[in-house]
């Protein structure tokens, strides 16, 4: 599995360009708030156009500017957590942890196979014994696990988490996070981290994107990319190292 991203988008302030390589592990993308992390995910999902330039999934292309090729969020296989994972635009508030992870299945048409999946997702995330709850039941963390859990069920191909402890309070990040970690670790495909945090991508992540003001710096393994422990601001400029 692996991932291409070449792309320019014009935004307030500044131009984005994201421009690296991805395979089948995670990787974080480390960078202060604004210089253009979250955006990048969201041209990766298809929920916002780049101005030119082109992505490419395990081969498949799911945009070339110069082709005309844009392919919607549903035919991309990327299954993407937003910061704000309890109230992301398709989670409903009136339905029971079930029924939406039974929402992450709708190309499924076969009722028993949809209800055995969404069984299967329910032990995997230990939420089997909240499975009647609602959205507003939840704590912070159950709350995570189900909208892990919709994602998850239908089998992304990429798995991109944008800040997922920011919405969390500080005691259970650590218990979070330790999930995190654990799905990362064992998840089949490529994965994206976003994170302004250093300390969370070295725990979570062996190879690293670092960000700043729109374009890509650095890349390689964690411990390469990474920018000092007393660095306060990325510098402007660096060279691209690269893993090997």
């Amino acid at each position: 599995m692996s991932l291409e991203v070449h792309i320019e988008k014009k935004l307030n302030g500044f131009t984005l360009r994201s421009d690296f390589t991805a395979g089948n592990t995670a990787t974080a993308i480390l960078g202060a708030s604004g210089c253009g992390k979250s955006m990048t995910l969201r041209c990766i999902a298809g929920i916002v156009k780049p101005d030119k330039g082109r992505i490419v999934l395990d081969g498949r292309v799911l945009f070339d500017s110069g082709q005309h090729i844009d392919l919607p969020p549903q035919q991309r296989g990327v299954g993407l957590l937003f910061q704000n994972y309890a109230l992301f635009p398709n989670m409903t508030v009136d339905m029971t942890v079930e029924q939406n992870i039974l929402c992450g299945l709708t190309a499924e048409r076969d009722k028993a196979a949809r209800k055995a999946r969404c069984a299967g997702m329910l032990r995997a995330l230990r939420l089997e014994e909240l499975a009647s709850r609602r959205p507003a039941e939840l704590s912070g963390g159950q709350q995570q696990r189900t909208a892990l859990a919709r994602i998850l069920v239908g089998k992304p191909k990429i798995l991109m988490l944008d800040e997922p402890f920011s919405a969390l309070d500080s005691y259970l990040r650590e218990e979070v996070e330790g999930e995190v970690g654990s799905l990362l670790a064992g998840f089949d495909g490529t994965a994206l981290l976003v994170t302004h945090n250093r300390d969370e991508a070295y725990r979570l992540c062996r190879d690293m994107i670092v960000m700043d003001g729109g374009q890509v710096l650095r890349t390689g393994t964690t411990k390469c990319a990474a920018p000092a422990p007393r660095t306060r601001s990325l510098p402007t400029r660096a060279a691209p190292l690269r893993p090997g």
